[in-house]
């Protein structure tokens, strides 16, 4: 999921407007379809360690996340693995020898091609919190079930999981394509058992179809992202349009999760989702002052970048 570094400036610009209008500080509290608030570490914990790599999910562990997040691509010999875009990200990889790699097209790369490169040395300028861990590399589904049960085993810990399919950004994937990896995914899923607690996530729809279709028991999450202006529209206590919305195409496709951008989230929008049946899980949400007021929305889940700032904000509060 991308995180919308416009829409952060501009909430904090009119954040004493917005206090005003969307405060849920006054609001009681709706009942949860869910005990305990469903701590996400988003693509592991990309503020701490490189995203979407084990160093990350490890953090997100050590900080006794709920559910790891994740997101996945489809490779050119049609493996499922951890990347968050299509194509290759030289802000976040490089050569082995320090090289500066080229972007270029997952669909054009095979898994051992991907993990040839370097995912941790270099520090992704927009964490500066964030420790590299050089010689990191890509992980396939797979890779990561194998080391997740196997911490499981000897912890006796159990961690469930939330995972992005990832299509091109102009919207250019074919149906074809997103059958194919929803359904590899699900197999993977299905092969390693974790079928009651995997979440299968997407901002394409199509996604949560195929997903329903080929295994109704995995849980299916619609996520949903504005565009600068209806941003900005949240932002000053408006826009209830659009997560009306929003919520109707969640229910179109018997989502079991709404998950949007943080700024949609209200007590009237938590409170409508419940009342149709879903629970709500915003993203990504990476500062204490918006985590207390999503808790006392009532929220069910949050993703952040930042999951030592969840255990000390969320868990240790409740």
């Amino acid at each position: 999921m991308k995180l919308i570094l416009s829409f952060s400036k501009l909430y904090i610009a009119v954040s004493f407007f917005s206090l005003l209008v969307v405060n849920c500080a006054t609001v009681e509290t709706p009942n949860r379809l869910r005990k305990d608030i469903d701590l996400q570490g988003h693509r592991g914990a990309r503020g701490l360690k490189p995203e979407n790599t084990w160093p990350a999910f490890e953090e997100a562990i050590k900080y006794k996340m709920v559910t790891l997040e994740l997101d996945t691509v489809l490779t050119k010999d049609k493996r499922v693995v951890i990347h968050h875009d299509s194509d290759t990200n030289p802000v976040i990889c490089q050569n082995v020898d320090g090289t500066q790699i080229q972007k270029k097209s997952l669909y054009e790369l095979t898994l051992a091609e991907l993990q040839a490169l370097d995912c941790g040395s270099k520090q992704n300028p927009n964490f500066p919190k964030q420790i590299p861990v050089p010689g990191t590399k890509l992980l396939s589904l797979e890779e990561f079930f194998e080391l997740v049960l196997k911490h499981e085993k000897k912890t006796k810990e159990v961690y469930e999981f939330n995972i992005e399919t990832k299509f091109p950004d102009d919207g250019s994937a074919p149906d074809s394509l997103v059958k194919e990896h929803t359904e590899k995914l699900i197999q993977i899923i299905e092969k390693y058992k974790v079928v009651e607690r995997s979440t299968i996530q997407s901002f394409d729809m199509r996604t949560l179809s195929v997903s329903k279709l080929k295994n109704s028991k995995i849980k299916t999450s619609a996520l949903f992202v504005p565009t600068y202006f209806q941003g900005f529209l949240m932002t000053i206590g408006l826009g209830n349009g659009y997560r009306e919305t929003i919520l109707g195409l969640a229910i179109e496709k018997q989502a079991d999760i709404v998950s949007p951008y943080f700024l949609y989230v209200t007590p009237r929008f938590v409170k409508t989702s419940h009342d149709k049946g879903m629970m709500v899980i915003p993203w990504t949400v990476n500062t204490e002052k918006e985590m207390n007021r999503l808790v006392t929305c009532g929220v069910d889940g949050i993703i952040s970048d930042y999951p030592d700032m969840l255990d000390k904000v969320v868990r240790k509060k409740n």
